[in-house]
C-alpha cells in the first residue's frame, strides 16, 4: 500500500471532518431574539396624582415628527453627537410611541374616575386636548449612565378657542445603560409625564 496515498486521505478527511464541526457549532449558536416592550399593565397600587372632582376632555391624536412614527426604540449619545437619533436594532416598542402614550393616558385617567374620549375635534361637546409628543428617547450622558427622556407640549382647545397650552419634560433615571432599563425608565417618565397633565388640567378654569 502506497502509505503517501493513504496519508494524504487521511489528512482530507481530517479536513472535512473539522469543516464539519465548525459548521455544526454555527449553526447551534443562538440567534439573537428581537425584543418588544410595552408600559406593561397599570397596577392600581401605583401612586398617581391627586384627583379632586371628575375631568371631562377629549383625546386627539398624538402628533409626532417622523422620527417617531415607528416602532423604534431610540436613543442619543449625549456624549458623541447628541443630535442624532440612533434605534436599537434588537429592541423595539409593541406600538408607536404615541399609540403607548395615549394608551397609558386613557387607561390611568379612566382608572380614577375620569371621562377621557376619543373623538373628532368637530364633534366633541368637551376640551379636546392636543399633544405634541417632541421628544421620546433613551439618553446615554456615558457608556454606563442613561436617562429616559419624555418632552410633549399639550393645548386644550374647544372650538376653535385655544384655552390653555403648556410644554412639559420629564426625565428619569435608567438603573442600567441598555435598552430594557431604558424602557422601565420611560414607562415611569410616561407616567409621570400623565400625571403632570392631569394636575395642569385641573388647574384651568374650564366650566
Amino acid at each position: 500500500m502506497n502509505h503517501q496515498y493513504l496519508y494524504q486521505q487521511l489528512a482530507r478527511l481530517g479536513a472535512m471532518l473539522g469543516l464539519f464541526a465548525i459548521l455544526s457549532a454555527c449553526s447551534t449558536t443562538p440567534v439573537a431574539q428581537r425584543q418588544q416592550y410595552d408600559f406593561g399593565p397599570w397596577l392600581a397600587e401605583t401612586p398617581a396624582a391627586p384627583v379632586s372632582g371628575k375631568l371631562q376632555f377629549s383625546l386627539a391624536e398624538i402628533t409626532v415628527p417622523a422620527a417617531l412614527e415607528s416602532n423604534a426604540m431610540l436613543y442619543r449619545l449625549q456624549y458623541d453627537n447628541v443630535q442624532q437619533l440612533k434605534a436599537y436594532s434588537q429592541h423595539r416598542w409593541s406600538m408607536p410611541p404615541a399609540q403607548l402614550l395615549a394608551q397609558r393616558l386613557k387607561t390611568r385617567l379612566a382608572s380614577q374616575g375620569n371621562d377621557v374620549m376619543v373623538s373628532t375635534e368637530a364633534a366633541s361637546p368637551f376640551p379636546v386636548l392636543r399633544i405634541e409628543l417632541e421628544e421620546f428617547s433613551q439618553i446615554f450622558s456615558s457608556t454606563s449612565q442613561s436617562h429616559a427622556q419624555i418632552s410633549l407640549r399639550a393645548s386644550l382647545v374647544k372650538g376653535r378657542q385655544l384655552l390653555a397650552q403648556k410644554s412639559f419634560q420629564q426625565k428619569v433615571a435608567a438603573a442600567s445603560a441598555d435598552a430594557p432599563s431604558g424602557a422601565k425608565a420611560m414607562q415611569e417618565a410616561a407616567d409621570a409625564s400623565i400625571d403632570a397633565l392631569q394636575t395642569w388640567i385641573k388647574s384651568l378654569p374650564l366650566n
